[in-house]
């Protein structure tokens, strides 16, 4: 899937700090604006976790035997093979017992795996096919982008050239000209926006389409030596 940027660069010339200063000194007499742009990626790994848990699986004549967990497992492997998911992506990210009060005082033993995928069209398949008995949970963990220094240079960029066209623009406004930055503070990147790790409901896929883009904000301040025109 090939990434969408967008990016949005804030020129609020209200909210900008300006500062003339002596003009006797001309070592200090600068502009001082800041720079923001905001990257919109598309998430190219995404980590999904799938919770397996034991069960009773109940008989016409009325006897229960236990789904083991060995077995449970085999089913969700299968599926992911199914849809392309090498093993290799799929590790053990927890293990543990539960104890089901209401069924048995015996404890049911419980296993996560995470599982790293390329898509959220592979997600929605894997949900689509998942055997729903033994399967406790179903959440991304994380996204990610394998090119994401890429994008955070465009980001940086995109913020000091948003900040210089704003400091030539108060420049011009005010009959001087800029000469070159002196001071540059960069304090990004941020993240905002939305809850990254949020998780996705098993059956509704509720939450799916918020998680389909990495937002970073990048911000940087920059002070600018001027002259008079």
């Amino acid at each position: 899937m090939k990434s969408v940027i967008r990016l949005m660069m804030q020129s609020a010339l209200l909210m900008v700090p300006v500062f003339f200063c002596d003009a006797q000194n001309a070592s200090s007499q600068f502009i001082e604006v800041t720079g923001t742009a905001t990257i919109n990626i598309v998430p190219n790994r995404i980590t999904i976790e799938i919770g397996m848990l034991e069960y009773y699986k109940h008989a016409v004549s009325g006897d229960s035997t236990i789904v083991r967990l060995k077995d449970i497992e085999n089913s969700v492997l299968k599926t992911l093979r199914g849809v392309g998911v090498n093993d290799s992506l799929v590790v053990v990210s927890d293990i543990g017992n539960y104890r089901n009060r209401n069924a048995s005082s015996d404890f049911l033993m419980g296993k996560n795996l995470s599982v790293t995928v390329s898509d959220f069209n592979l997600i929605e398949r894997i949900s689509d096919k998942l055997e729903r008995s033994g399967i406790s949970s179903f959440n991304i963990i994380k996204i990610d982008n394998t090119d994401i220094e890429r994008y955070n240079r465009m980001g940086l960029k995109a913020a000091l050239d948003a900040a210089r066209e704003k400091a030539g623009f108060i420049a011009d406004n005010e009959g001087l000209k800029i000469v070159m930055p002196c001071e540059i503070v960069e304090n990004g990147p941020g993240y905002y926006d939305v809850p990254t790790f949020s998780n996705v409901a098993f059956d509704s896929g509720t939450g799916m389409e918020k998680m389909r883009r990495i937002v970073r904000r990048y911000s940087v301040k920059v002070r600018y030596l001027f002259s008079g025109k």
